[in-house]
């Protein structure tokens, strides 16, 4: 059955555990599984998915990335039967550098690793302090997980139907971002891994601290017998921060059987 030159992509967004590599790849090998069945051809994950985004200086720490390794193997080895290619991410060594990556592979194979180009390091943000631009890479190849692979800002990942690039978060807001490049090149669809900041978290709890204190003032007035009604009615709410698995809508459900490689674009 022909699909009309649609694929079927999907977001996933896992429930991360900062630092806790293991129980992160448990939870994309899940949604990995949950998306396969559904006929996804490519499932996209968030920046730094496989070690969370807020580990701050824990990046310079070598069990972290030993870990993130193993972390992408075992994802490896559980996508082995599956007929779906998937896009992750997480911290890459090379050599004396750090890169912030997205990992492609399929089949227990991975296809070609992406660093960010661009670094954020700005507000809350501190991306430069741990992390080298993919401006400073010096090769274009890396071993990972005992596998020789591709490795650049500039590749492209082609199959039967689709040609697709990748680029990570801060690279689309620059004035010519990397998938202008890609889009030159020939990618048809670009993906791009971003994660929510450090401060999203802080927002509930700075507020759960305001009504805690909050509290203190009323018993404390209350004892004084001073506007002992100011604060009656107030409810301290708690957020439900809730991640959920989202599809793209496509025209046919057929699944590909991808035979898919790296390319490297162009040089402009």
């Amino acid at each position: 059955m022909e699909n009309f030159g649609f694929i079927k992509v999907a977001a996933a967004v896992p429930s991360v555990r900062v630092a806790d590599c293991r129980h992160n790849a448990d939870c994309i090998a899940k949604l990995l599984r949950e998306a396969c069945a559904g006929g996804v051809q490519i499932a996209v994950f968030p920046e730094l998915s496989l070690t969370a985004y807020s580990c701050g200086d824990l990046f310079q720490n070598a069990l972290l990335l030993d870990e993130a390794e193993r972390a992408l193997q075992y994802l490896l080895d559980a996508g082995q039967q599956l007929d779906i290619v998937g896009i992750v991410g997480m911290p890459v060594r090379l050599h004396n550098q750090l890169f912030n990556c997205a990992v492609v592979f399929a089949r227990g194979r991975i296809l070609g690793v992406v660093p960010k180009t661009f670094l954020p390091n700005y507000n809350e943000f501190y991306e430069k302090r741990w992390f080298a631009s993919a401006a400073d890479a010096t090769v274009t190849e890396m071993v990972l997980c005992g596998q020789t692979v591709p490795f650049g800002a500039q590749l492209l990942f082609e199959s039967a139907n689709v040609t697709f690039a990748i680029e990570l978060c801060e690279d689309l807001w620059t004035p010519i971002p990397p998938s202008s490049h890609h889009a030159l090149a020939g990618a048809q669809v670009i993906f791009n891994l971003s994660a929510s900041d450090e401060v999203i978290g802080k927002h509930a709890y700075l507020r759960n601290l305001v009504m805690q204190c909050v509290g203190r003032i009323w018993r404390i007035e209350h004892r004084l017998g001073v506007c002992r009604q100011r604060f009656c009615g107030r409810k301290r709410v708690d957020v439900d921060r809730k991640h959920t698995f989202q599809s793209a809508t496509a025209v046919s459900h057929q699944r590909h059987r991808h035979r898919i490689s790296a390319t490297r674009a162009p040089q402009e």
